[in-house]
């Protein structure tokens, strides 16, 4: 299936794979909206230096400046990955114009709902309110997990995603493997990583 603004190229890696990968080229009219994936690819490596170093930091250095920032600004900087996650997906689906296969819908229907959640969290000055959001994300981010397996190993990983829009497509295919799930698994990760540190930040400064 051919979206908008895309050739899609079927490739075969080795002599047991039976399934196509579908990666997204792009012609003239829309590599600006390659330009824009490259860009939520690096901020996923961003991401993922992040979710590394701050625990570490939070715990071997409690007393820094860096670990007070976290305690003071993760629960903002985990309703930023959520809402940065939801409005990219969004833009993928609503501009670029590719339709979401059944596991992208599974991992929204976490990911939406926890960047409202941080929202109303850090709106109504409830934080306790947030840790419904970590829940949702460590789901989402067991999904977003399968879903990049299911991308790599097509033929080991079972799927009943349609056939015209198969889970183990990739429209997002940044540095040979930073895909959407990839992404949204790194957004998932921030938000139980941050959030946590920042809740209990605010724990150990009220008693």
């Amino acid at each position: 299936m051919v979206r908008p603004g895309c050739l899609v190229q079927s490739s075969r890696t080795n002599l047991a794979q039976r399934r196509n990968r579908w990666v997204c080229k792009c012609d003239g009219d829309s590599r600006h909206h390659f330009t824009v994936t490259l860009f939520f690819a690096l901020l996923a490596f961003g991401g993922a230096a992040v979710v590394v170093l701050a625990p570490v930091v939070s715990f071997a250095m409690p007393g820094s400046s860096t670990a007070r920032d976290i305690r003071s600004f993760g629960l903002i900087g985990g309703f930023v990955a959520a809402l940065v996650a939801t409005l990219g997906s969004l833009y993928l689906s609503e501009i670029v114009g590719y339709a979401p296969c059944r596991f992208c819908w599974y991992q929204r229907f976490f990911m939406y709902p926890s960047a409202l959640v941080l929202g109303l969290s850090l709106l109504m000055k409830k934080p306790k309110l947030a840790w419904l959001a970590v829940a949702m994300s460590v789901i989402g981010f067991c999904i977003s997990v399968y879903h990049r397996l299911e991308q790599q190993y097509p033929d080991t990983v079972g799927s009943s995603c349609a056939v015209d829009n198969p889970c183990w497509g990739r429209y997002v295919n940044e540095f040979g493997w930073v895909t959407i799930p990839t992404m949204a698994a790194v957004a998932f990760a921030l938000v139980f990583t941050l959030v946590p540190l920042s809740l209990r930040g605010m724990a150990g400064e009220s008693e």
